[in-house]
C-alpha cells in the first residue's frame, strides 16, 4: 500500500512539473509573437515613409483572360504533380498584406532560384 501511494505521490508530481513547464513555455511563445508584431509594426511604420516619398507606379489591373490563363497553368502543375489523383475546386489570389513574411520572403526566394536555372 505504501508503495501504491509513493508511486501516485511520484506521478502527481511529475505531471505537475510537466504541467507547469507546458504554462511557462506558452507564456514565452506569446511573449516572443507580440515581440516581433511590435518589430515589425515598426518595421511598416520606417517602410511606409519611405515609400511615400518615393514615387510608386501603379500597376495595371489583371485582365480576366490573364486569370484563366494563370488558372490553367496552375491547374496543369498540379495535375503534372499530382498524375491526376488530386482535383482543384477553386483558385484564389492572396493578398501580400495577410501573408506572413516569412511565407513571402520563402515564395521571394523560391522565384529567384528558379530564374537563375
Amino acid at each position: 500500500m505504501q508503495t501504491l501511494i509513493f508511486g501516485l505521490q511520484v506521478a502527481a508530481l511529475g505531471i505537475g512539473i510537466v504541467f507547469v513547464a507546458l504554462v511557462f513555455l506558452i507564456f514565452v511563445i506569446k511573449g516572443m509573437t507580440k515581440a516581433t508584431e511590435l518589430s515589425e509594426v515598426k518595421k511598416n511604420t520606417d517602410n511606409s515613409m519611405i515609400i511615400k516619398k518615393e514615387a510608386v507606379p501603379q500597376e495595371a489591373p489583371l485582365i480576366a483572360e490573364d486569370d484563366d490563363e494563370i488558372m490553367a497553368v496552375i491547374a496543369a502543375a498540379v495535375a503534372c504533380l499530382t498524375q491526376g489523383k488530386l482535383r482543384i475546386k477553386t483558385i484564389r489570389r492572396v493578398k501580400e498584406e495577410n501573408v506572413p513574411v516569412w511565407s513571402a520572403a520563402g515564395r521571394q526566394e523560391t522565384m529567384c532560384l528558379r530564374q537563375n536555372r
